[in-house]
């Protein structure tokens, strides 16, 4: 358990996962869904599964009973029961999935609600891998008029790019012909990739369809996907790659901001001053949301915090104003507050509160000031700060509403990778979709400076619901912010990958973790226990302290090296004394060290062996040598022997 502990932050372990194989078809069973169906080794299918969204997108895990797996030489099936709600007043679930090897797989869903019952959806999901999807011609059945053929885009759809859908029909490679099938409802596909997810989503209900609606115990729901495989004889299984990433000439580390998610806690902060002085951020970044901050809000506690780190001041103001002369009066009175507390941002953005919420494509949005207004404010109020567009919310809705670059220094979003799965591998799998983000991010601003961020493995808004999912303190689950992989190696791995993912796109700024709380770099005691953490002294690091630390230290530098190969990152920069490097293993086995371009020298490793002792120090040795291999989420700080 405690090994568990220090991995993931939690005592509850992932169920195991099953491998089942049906000649040259294989899948892997995970907790009820087929994830990696694959054709002689050809990822297919992302994954295949169940899943009941809440009225506010949350996704909670269904009870699941009576597991069944059958395997034979050339099929397989697997049966089960899931269970959503309280038993007797909610949805119970039959599934039944088949493989065969002649190229098919079939899942089956039988919906019946128990009492009538409310959801935003309820219904099976087919996840399309990126690789050998993207960027390709397919064909699709509509369920009302003709059949077409339309291309993937490699661009990030703002809508759904495909819809109406009872069949489509893809060629991952040469000589592979994949045809799905849809019944029980009219399917159609997101770009899940918005919200960084490493797929594209093929769904029911037609999200233009009111919601959350309510289930009708009367009246049972059958579903069902059925994907044909046509192999001709495939001569290259390596599937295309569409995304452009940029060779690394001249790119440096980001800058790193220290999220300041409400003006108190910058309380919290100065109670940690010192070890917060030795993160060395380059930026402080203060949200300051009129809508939660008491209209007294002491902004003095902010510029200790600035004075006590050496830190700039990033302020990002959310409006509750509804019209451009309201919005410009209530930038003009928080930039008088900040001054009269001593604080000068050096960077400012103002969005509109209605900027969290999420608006499909077309949809009217409330009353709020314009785009230009804002950024006539903040250079009025703020003449000597950057300032900064985009968006408070995920890409999604940057690139729903999207900013006009010639209005603004730079701009900015926020992530998190829970927005529509919560296990392990799906978090790790969202570093995939961050080039695909990038690309279309550098596309619609052309050279504007992209600030990233904040960000983590928690949700700190839900532009879906009033607010992030209240999950159990130890639970992994769907749009929650006390995620408790933060305090685990998995967010200091999870943090070096991303890392890796966006440095080719010349990245500014990356915003990170929080002071304490449930973002928290530093460990103080919470409403809830912490094993492990509880029995160390309040003020120990994270794990994810130390990634930041060494990040920030990096401001700057050159990059010469980034990538992810085998599920091992690795970022490698140049100082004016040597070379360093950060390599993360993303996964829960063992890895072998890659190439990082450094000569001989020193490291030091956060593992599930030494990240107790490393939490009681600030900046730790580096004196060991380079491993052979990392352990799981491990991660590995490289220096030559002259950079200190």
């Amino acid at each position: 358990m405690k090994q568990t502990i220090l991995l993931t932050g939690t005592p509850l372990a992932e169920p195991a996962k099953t491998v089942l194989t049906a000649g040259n078809l294989k899948a892997v069973l995970d907790g009820g869904a087929l994830r990696w169906i694959t054709w002689k080794d050809l990822e297919i299918t992302r994954a295949l599964m169940f899943l009941l969204r809440t009225p506010g997108w949350g996704t909670p895990a269904g009870e699941l009973t009576g597991l069944t797996v059958e395997q034979e030489a050339d099929s397989f099936r697997v049966s089960y029961s899931l269970l959503y709600g309280a038993r007797g007043a909610g949805v119970i679930v039959d599934m039944l999935l088949v493989g065969r090897a002649a190229g098919e797989v079939i899942a089956e869903a039988r919906i019946t609600a128990e009492a009538p019952f409310e959801t935003n959806r309820a219904g099976l999901v087919l996840l399309h891998p990126l690789d050998g999807f993207v960027g390709q011609d397919v064909t699709v059945e509509h369920g009302s008029g003709p059949d077409e053929t339309t291309s993937i885009p490699i661009l990030l759809s703002p809508g759904q790019p495909v819809m109406d859908m009872r069949a489509i029909t893809h060629s991952p490679v040469d000589g592979l012909e994949v045809h799905t099938r849809f019944d029980g409802d009219v399917f159609e596909m997101e770009d899940h990739r918005m919200w960084t997810d490493a797929s594209l989503k093929t769904y029911n209900r037609p999200i233009a369809l009111p919601h959350p609606y309510t289930l009708d115990p009367a009246r049972p729901v059958t579903q069902s996907i059925r994907i044909r495989i046509k192999d001709s004889g495939v001569t290259d299984p390596t599937p295309a790659t569409m995304v452009h990433v940029p060779e690394l000439v001249g790119q440096t580390v980001p800058r790193y901001a220290l999220p300041i998610d409400r003006v108190g806690d910058a309380a919290s902060g100065l109670d940690h001053a010192a070890t917060l002085r030795a993160l060395a951020p380059s930026l402080i970044l203060l949200r300051h949301d009129a809508s939660r901050e008491p209209a007294d809000a002491e902004l003095s506690k902010v510029a200790e915090l600035i004075n006590a780190t050496g830190a700039g001041l990033e302020l990002q103001a959310i409006l509750t104003a509804t019209s451009d002369a309201a919005g410009e009066s209530e930038v003009a009175a928080l930039a008088a507050r900040l001054a009269a507390a001593g604080l000068a941002p050096d960077r400012v953005s103002a969005f509109p509160k209605i900027d969290e919420q999420s608006f499909q494509p077309g949809q009217p949005r409330p009353d709020h000031p314009s785009e230009a207004a804002l950024s006539t404010a903040l250079a009025r109020h703020f003449p000597d700060a950057t300032r900064i567009g985009g968006t408070p919310a995920f890409f999604t809705e940057f690139n729903r509403k999207r900013p006009d670059p010639a209005l603004w220094h730079g701009v900015t979003w926020a992530s998190t990778p829970v927005v529509h799965a919560h296990d392990d591998v799906s978090i790790m799998e969202t570093l995939q979709a961050l080039p695909h983000v990038l690309n279309t991010a550098r596309t619609l601003v052309g050279d504007s400076a992209l600030s990233m961020g904040p960000t983590g493995i928690g949700a700190r808004i839900n532009p879906y619901a009033a607010g992030p999912v209240d999950n159990a303190p130890d639970q992994r689950e769907g749009m929650a912010a006390r995620d408790p992989r933060q305090r685990g190696l998995f967010a200091a791995a999870w943090c070096v990958g991303y890392l890796a993912r966006i440095v080719p796109f010349d990245v500014d700024r990356l915003a990170f973790g929080a002071a304490t709380g449930p973002f928290g770099l530093i460990s103080t005691p919470q409403d809830h226990a912490r094993p492990v953490w509880d029995d160390l002294p309040a003020g120990a690091v994270y794990p994810i302290y130390h990634v930041a630390r060494w990040i920030a230290g990096a401001a700057g530098a050159p990059v010469e090296r980034a990538s992810t190969k085998g599920s091992v990152a690795c970022v490698a920069w140049k100082t004016q004394r040597g070379r360093c490097a950060l390599v993360a293993n993303l996964s829960d086995s063992e890895r072998g060290m890659p190439e990082t371009g450094l000569s001989a020298g020193r490291s030091l490793v956060l593992d599930s062996t030494s990240i107790e002792a490393l939490a009681k120090v600030t900046r730790p040795a580096v004196n060991d040598p380079v491993p052979d291999t990392l352990g799981p989420y491990a991660v590995a700080y490289i220096v030559e022997e002259d950079t200190p």
